[in-house]
């Protein structure tokens, strides 16, 4: 994941990743999450509703506490690419890279 995070433009929203350190166990966590969830729940993640939420949570090991906060952590990752998408900074940031 660190070698991912050095390749991203090091500008607006990317600036100082290249440092950040990865915790590799949150990121199987999250996988665990992820793998617990349908199809369905993954391409729409509206659809996860209390009873819902407890079925992913008892099958990744998590609380759902953890799965409040990936869903979280999503929307605001949706939001800041939509944003950088209406900019163009992404296609400016990658446009040298083809």
């Amino acid at each position: 994941m660190s070698q991912l995070l050095e390749m991203l433009p090091q500008a607006g929203p990317f600036k100082g990743l290249a440092g950040a350190q990865v915790d590799e166990s949150q990121l199987t966590r999250i996988q665990a999450m992820i793998d617990s969830m349908t199809p369905l729940e993954r391409t729409r993640p509206q659809l996860l509703n209390a009873s819902r939420k407890r079925r992913i949570a008892r099958g990744s090991g998590t609380r759902v506490q953890d799965i409040n906060q990936l869903l979280k952590q999503y929307k605001q990752m949706r939001k800041m690419m939509k944003r950088m998408r209406g900019s163009g900074f992404l296609q400016k940031a990658l446009g040298g890279m083809g």
